[in-house]
């Protein structure tokens, strides 16, 4: 149980580490550089907020352990660095909302 743990967690991490790079490079890149479409950027936000879910079912399954707090800690600054909100769940769209306007 202890590998299976441990898997999972350099999973999340490798999860949250590359998906923060993705959006660090669009961030970072040339003003001519070719734009991405939204669909990709949302895909990295959504990978990022999937490790971070991940992280903490595994403190929830495992306990308080120092390594998955420090795995945590850092997805979180990688939100913050992205200027992205960390929640506990994403907002939902009401699409029948959003396209009587």
């Amino acid at each position: 149980m202890a590998h299976a743990y441990k898997d999972e967690l350099d999973a999340a991490e490798r999860q949250g580490k590359a998906a923060h790079d993705a959006m660090e490079a669009w961030v970072s890149r040339p003003l001519d550089a070719p734009d991405l479409p939204g669909a990709v950027l949302e895909g990295y936000a959504k990978d990022l907020r999937e490790s971070r879910e991940r992280l903490r079912r595994l403190l929830q399954e495992q306990g308080v352990r120092d390594d998955i707090e420090a795995a945590l800690a850092a997805n979180e600054e990688y939100h913050r660095s992205l200027g992205l909100s960390i929640k506990d769940k994403p907002d939902l769209v009401d699409e029948e909302a959003t396209s009587d306007e």
